[in-house]
């Protein structure tokens, strides 16, 4: 609702009206943009869990029939454990608000061969919200980091019937956090290659602990454990450790050997040919590279791991090129 509390606008001194649960506003009267202080909660919900334990098997069976699991999982998977939990996260809104400026360098070269360097002024306006979550416990082995889905039917209902997590990290740490990942994702999106000057200021607006229904399964493959985490209201596969298929990581290293060594070896003969020494280097490169693909596919492909676990590791070409090369928002 829209309260009254007695405040005035610093610029032109006109009334201030502010909506409860926020603390960033705009003057009415001259447009000023404002940041109320003061002693406030956290806004603490809960989302009803929309799932059961068959929904949640059926969305664990057709994991296992993605990507290079096993192909014999689906028969010699042997479910042992299927409950739900509550886990708290932190959700926060910032603002960042100010200029950055600076210039970018363009380069021409002429028909000589010359290179000239222009440098042209940029000047980029920021006001943006961004908003981040982060989980407010300890996950343990669950490779749950971040919470993807923030809508649901609000609900303590299930409170009573659901075991929960209780929350173990600060709210100052967490919005430290977003205010400095607010900056530095504000200065990703002005794209100001050099900047010569700035005035941004990074605002809080408000915090909020969502307990997220989050359904674990663990499950026996062969001699190992194995487990998988499906959100209790989308459905969707959260994190989960499976079995690598041994004829995959064969297949792999045949094809990626094969494949690589025969590049190399052709760039080193069109490179000779035709006494370019940038076909050798290139045909060397690109064969370096898939023989390290390769190997990183037969090294870890026997175990598939999905989520946000600290040892996650690659299994594929395009898993090692999300996180090495900060693909997380592709």
């Amino acid at each position: 609702m829209t309260i009254s509390v007695g405040l005035n606008c610093p610029a032109c001194g006109g009334a201030i009206q502010v909506t409860e649960g926020d603390n960033v506003l705009n003057c009415g009267y001259c447009g000023s943009l404002l940041w109320v202080e003061g002693d406030t909660g956290v806004l603490t919900v809960a989302y009803r869990n929309m799932q059961d334990r068959d929904g949640v098997l059926r969305a664990t069976e057709r994991w296992w029939k993605k990507g290079f699991k096993a192909r014999n999982l689906g028969q010699r998977g042997n479910l042992r454990e299927c409950y739900p939990i509550y886990l708290p996260f932190w959700s926060t809104t910032t603002r960042v608000a100010g200029w950055i400026c600076g210039y970018e360098e363009r380069h021409y070269t002429d028909r000589n061969g010359n290179t000239r360097t222009e440098r042209v002024p940029k000047e980029e306006m920021v006001l943006r919200d961004y908003r981040y979550t982060g989980i407010a416990c300890d996950p343990g082995d669950l490779g749950i980091k971040y919470l993807r889905n923030t809508a649901g039917e609000a609900s303590f209902a299930d409170f009573e019937s659901i075991p929960t997590f209780e929350s173990t990290t600060s709210k100052d740490d967490m919005i430290e956090s977003s205010k400095q990942s607010a900056l530095h994702d504000a200065h990703r999106d002005a794209d100001v290659p050099h900047v010569t000057f700035e005035k941004v200021t990074v605002i809080p607006k408000n915090i909020a602990q969502i307990y997220y229904p989050v359904w674990v399964v663990r499950y026996a493959y062969g001699e190992r454990m194995y487990m998988v985490t499906v959100d209790g209201v989308t459905g969707e596969i959260l994190s989960g450790r499976a079995p690598g298929d041994p004829l995959y990581q064969s297949l792999a290293v045949t094809g990626g050997t094969s494949v690589g060594g025969l590049i190399a070896a052709a760039g080193l003969v069109l490179g000779a040919a035709a006494e370019e020494p940038y076909f050798i280097i290139g045909g060397l490169f690109i064969g370096v590279v898939i023989l390290g693909f390769t190997y990183l596919f037969f090294r870890h492909g026997s175990e598939i791991i999905e989520g946000d676990f600290k040892d996650k590791r690659a299994t594929s070409p395009m898993d090692w090129i999300r996180s090495n090369l900060g693909g997380l928002r592709i």
